[in-house]
């Protein structure tokens, strides 16, 4: 039999009792050195209901040393723990000590007349199933307030501390319940605890953003502080993906993942681990329906999960899920402007950069050495047919662009502003650079390295142009794309700007934990003549490491592409020399060419080596094993060398490969050998083990 008080005791998790009730049951009257005159003096806030981390661990939830019983009115003996007070293992571990999981109910379970039982497949792509958020979705859910800082958390009453809390109205739901603390948990929670999901969300904003945009940030974090990844399996996975992305491109930061990690998750133990689970439990929420609906958030889902496999050298399963993107982008159609009708200016401004993306996924299928096989989201009949103009993003914040408006004060009022206007249709662009300009920047680069595929006359050019035509292009395309970032921005510049390194030296360090709480000022406006929303603080403070995160990826992908069209460049001229039909003094003059082009090589060559000395390894881990691989590629050209061993550019290409291997030491962070450039998938059809030979 319960006691009649027992519902009160219930609603407050701790309470104040004098240690002298507890003497009786100790075995030594002198335990811890101290008499029973002391300790009867002396009170512990012990808790009746452990906090959130101790129910988890089974440990007993012990609060420091409370003022004497006397001290305090006979009401405040029971009472709720303050924001800042932490139980002892708390305490210890650094965690935020919570009460936000609900007591299970004790007893049978009570028959409810009226309700719905929840399908086991509540994380489908099903619509139907998804109306419960939707009708929630200006709800903010009190469970993030504890997982932001104090500043920034809003001021809520706990659950716990709220009356007549088992009185109130519950809504519906399609939270699972913890078979083994109860209450409601997050899906998330299979990978890690909530905090450590924000806290790389927070990294991804921070440091992977300005390289993968696939979302707009307000939205993003207006959704996540609502926790919509609870009903929405298509944002949940979303959420996943950027896991899987995070811990793929930011392999320093895993350790510190791991130690949010320790004690509440099996899963952060090596990285391949984490992106395993994150990628099975993504693939486990999909029905036979969920290709009946496609969206900018599914194209999402499938390139981070590619990127992040890629990172840890799962080349097979990459290269499965970059198909997946592929199609995925093709029935959206992000490479068709006319397709755009219709939606609003977010989803033009992601689904551009997504088109951008999927290039650049397409030049690099088409200048990797020795790539096996080429999957290509274009071909040479829909390049040129694309507008590529019309698809360049808006050089906007994406605080500046709202679902129904554009906050741009440099634009003129007077002209109508449509979502498949480009950016070049604008009477004057804004002064200030961004990150969607750097985006912008490392698009032409790419638009212009494919300028030999875009050409409908030079289709197929390898084998209906003449070696003397084709010389003459790469070599025109070669000096054009040499001096094309003349005019780049000074943040973005290849030689770093004295005023601004000197006016942002902390470029070099991002915060720890990133705030994803959405600024004060997000009230969204309909007026085209109000100012754009304010930027979070955090983005404001990693801004410039942002850049330069961006320069390390714009230089280095311009680098490269030189020593790619270099490459094809010293081709010609050695099938030239090598042809039968000419005379001697021909083949001397297509040697002698060679010589001359290997003095650009070394001029590239040293380009790349300042790069990679000149930054910190903080921006350029970011840009992956894309980066590792394009200086890998600069330096395997300089074994072509045309000169004999004892000659000075010999030498010199000697110890430039030095110390690019130097680099590459320091830069290349995979776990496993790189496949790209082998068959590394077996085909059990061809390959038949030795048993089946021998039988038949």
């Amino acid at each position: 039999m319960r006691r009649s008080g027992s519902s009160h005791e219930a609603s407050s998790p701790v309470s104040v009792v004098s240690e002298a009730d507890t003497t009786s049951r100790s075995c030594s009257p002198e335990k811890d050195g101290l008499p029973n005159s002391t300790r009867s003096r002396r009170q512990s806030t012990i808790a009746r209901r452990a906090c959130d981390f101790c129910r988890v661990r089974r440990r007993r939830c012990v609060f420091g040393d409370a003022p004497a019983v006397e001290h305090q009115p006979a009401s405040n003996v029971r009472q709720a723990p303050a924001e800042t007070e932490r139980c002892s293992e708390c305490i210890r571990l650094d965690l935020v000590c919570t009460f936000l999981k609900p007591t299970q109910t004790r007893g049978p379970k009570r028959r409810k007349i009226g309700s719905t039982i929840m399908p086991k497949g509540i994380h489908s792509s099903s619509r139907q199933l998804e109306s419960p958020w939707r009708a929630r979705k200006n709800r903010s859910i009190p469970t993030l307030s504890s997982t932001l800082p104090s500043s920034q958390a809003p001021s809520q009453v706990p659950v716990y501390a709220q009356p007549n809390v088992q009185d109130a109205p519950t809504e519906p739901s399609s939270r699972q319940i913890d078979p083994f603390v109860g209450g409601p948990w997050f899906e998330t929670d299979k990978i890690g605890p909530r905090n450590l999901i924000l806290a790389i969300m927070g990294d991804y904003l921070a440091r992977i953003y300005p390289l993968i945009p696939v979302v707009h940030r307000p939205t993003f974090r207006r959704r996540l502080t609502l926790s919509e990844d609870v009903d929405d399996p298509d944002f949940l996975a979303l959420i996943l993906s950027l896991v899987v992305v995070a811990v793929g491109l930011l392999p320093s930061r895993f350790p510190h993942y791991q130690s949010m990690a320790s004690g509440t998750s099996s899963k952060f133990q090596t990285r391949e681990s984490v992106v395993n689970a994150c990628i099975d439990m993504c693939m486990s929420m999909r029905t036979a329906t969920y290709w009946d609906q496609v969206s900018h958030q599914k194209w999402a889902s499938s390139y981070l999960m590619s990127v992040g496999c890629f990172q840890l050298g799962q080349a097979n399963r990459s290269r499965m899920l970059e198909v997946e993107f592929l199609q995925t982008g093709r029935l959206l159609g992000i490479h068709r402007i006319a397709d755009y009708e219709g939606l609003n200016y977010i989803e033009t401004q992601l689904r551009k950069k997504a088109f951008w993306l999927c290039f650049y996924t397409y030049a690099h299928a088409w200048y990797q050495c020795g790539r096996q096989e080429r999957l290509s989201f274009f071909d040479h009949g829909m390049l040129a047919e694309v507008n590529l103009d019309a698809l360049v993003p808006l050089e906007l914040d994406d605080e500046q662009i709202l679902e129904d408006n554009i906050l741009e004060s440099h634009i003129s009022p007077s002209g109508g502003v449509s979502p498949t206007m480009s950016m070049h249709q604008y009477a004057s662009r804004t002064a200030k650079f961004n990150l969607a300009a750097g985006f912008n920047l490392h698009s032409r680069v790419f638009y212009k390295s494919a300028q030999l595929a875009l050409t409908p006359a030079l289709c197929d050019w390898e084998r209906r142009v003449k070696p003397q035509e084709r010389l003459l292009h790469l070599r025109h395309l070669l000096q054009e794309m040499r001096y094309m970032l003349d005019d780049a921005p000074s943040e973005i510049r290849q030689w770093a700007s004295s005023s601004w390194s000197e006016a942002s030296r902390s470029y070099l360090f991002f915060p720890d934990n990133v705030s994803i709480a959405s600024p004060a000022s997000v009230q969204q406006n309909s007026s085209a003549g109000h100012q754009a929303i304010d930027m979070n603080e955090d983005d404001v403070k990693s801004l410039p490491g942002q850049f330069e995160i961006m320069r390390a990826n714009l230089h280095g992908t311009h680098l490269w592409l030189q020593s790619a069209l270099l490459d094809q460049i010293d081709l010609i001229l050695q099938d030239m020399s090598k042809r039968t039909d000419i005379s001697q003094a021909e083949r001397d003059c297509h040697l002698a060419a060679l010589k001359a082009s290997w003095s650009e090589r070394e001029d590239v060559c040293r380009q790349m080596l300042h790069l990679v000395h000149s930054m910190p390894h903080t921006h350029i881990e970011p840009n992956g094993l894309y980066f590792a691989y394009k200086v890998r590629d600069i330096g395997v050209a300089l074994l072509n060398c045309p000169f004999e061993a004892s000659e000075p550019p010999a030498r010199r290409a000697t110890e430039y490969m030095q110390d690019l291997t130097r680099a590459l030491s320091r830069i290349d962070r995979s776990e496993r050998m790189n496949t790209s450039s082998l068959r590394s998938w077996v085909d059990t059809d061809r390959e038949k083990p030795a048993s089946g030979r021998q039988g038949k």
